[in-house]
């Protein structure tokens, strides 16, 4: 449990809405059942239990989106109706409702939000003047103060939004080549061998890895070798579809995951890619690069650390029968 409050922010952010919603206005809301306010009431219940829900629900699906942003829409909405109805008191909810909104949904629709909460207020109280706020000057006052705190709540929140982003692609990228990490591939593989398993999703490795590299950062130093691994991303990348994935395996290997591929499909695009990079990457001598590559289709029952390395083996096996070549697993 607490390992998925430390990598999944926006859960913990909605977990800690889920716990304080709950212990904070549920007294409120018996006390104005209670005292005979009973639309009040039932608005304050209505956002603890939706709290509660969204809260259990984006622990058991994962969907922390959807579940902020169902969350997030029955506060505003019961917002408005409590502080129509309760007045300038009901309003006061408003400010910590606003830091919340900025940390349930992204940043551009909690501005929405709060706009939409806004212009309902400020429609509802030229209607019935005077019903929500005692004067205009109060009325001012509020909306002015609830603005400032949400472009408040906007810079921080956005801040932190590309900071936690930054952070992510700084985990799971290799940051040389661009490449998905080894971290990240390992992730991907048990993705795809359950999506395998419940949808029978075809699924295919590559694993390709230069040949004699070592002597390439021997003889022309390790810039020219790290410049010639960037190169060879690039290769790739222009001949591989747009949904298949590049992760750096490790050094000069590198690995595509393909999903809906043959085994056909596998062997074409291997073959494709030795190809590709014979014509296209050269040494500084004009000498010629070339890669070996190994193949594994996704087998049944298969665990994806047995079909990686049937990849390795067959990538093993190229290297062995004189390198520049595809063999399949």
């Amino acid at each position: 449990m607490l390992t998925r409050l430390k990598e999944d922010f926006h859960l913990a952010m909605l977990s800690f809405v889920g716990l304080v919603i709950p212990l904070f206005l549920t007294p409120y809301g018996i006390y104005r059942l209670v005292n005979g306010n009973i639309l009040v009431g039932i608005a304050d219940l209505v956002i603890v239990t939706c709290a509660i829900l969204a809260t259990v629900m984006a622990w058991k699906t994962g969907e922390t989106v959807k579940s902020g942003l169902f969350m997030a829409i029955t506060f505003c909405a019961c917002a408005v109706l409590i502080g129509t109805n309760v007045g300038v008191d009901g309003l006061f909810w408003m400010y910590p409702l606003l830091v919340f909104l900025f940390f349930l949904v992204s940043p551009a629709r909690a501005v929405m939000l709060v706009i939409t909460m806004m212009l309902v207020l400020y429609a509802y109280s030229l209607l019935f003047e005077f019903r929500v706020f005692n004067s205009y000057f109060q009325m001012l006052t509020f909306f002015i103060t609830t603005m400032l705190s949400s472009s408040f709540s906007f810079m921080f929140a956005h801040r932190s939004l590309a900071q936690r982003r930054e952070l992510q692609r700084l985990a799971t990228t290799d940051s040389l080549t661009g490449a998905s990490n080894r971290r990240t591939l390992n992730d991907k593989l048990a993705n795809a061998i359950s999506d395998f398993n419940k949808n029978t999703r075809q699924y295919g490795l590559i694993l390709l890895d230069l040949d004699h590299f070592k002597q390439i950062n021997d003889r022309y130093g390790h810039k020219m070798g790290d410049k010639v691994l960037m190169e060879l991303i690039q290769v790739v990348r222009s001949m591989i579809r747009k949904n298949d994935q590049v992760f750096r395996f490790g050094g000069e290997e590198f690995v595509v995951l393909l999903a809906d591929a043959s085994l056909d499909d596998l062997q074409h695009l291997a073959e494709k890619l030795r190809v590709g990079v014979q014509n296209h990457m050269n040494l500084p001598d004009g000498k010629e690069l070339t890669t070996s590559i190994g193949v594994a289709h996704l087998k049944t029952g298969e665990d994806w650390e047995s079909w990686l390395h049937r990849a390795d083996m067959a990538l093993y096996q190229a290297k062995e029968q004189g390198r520049n070549r595809v063999v399949m697993a």
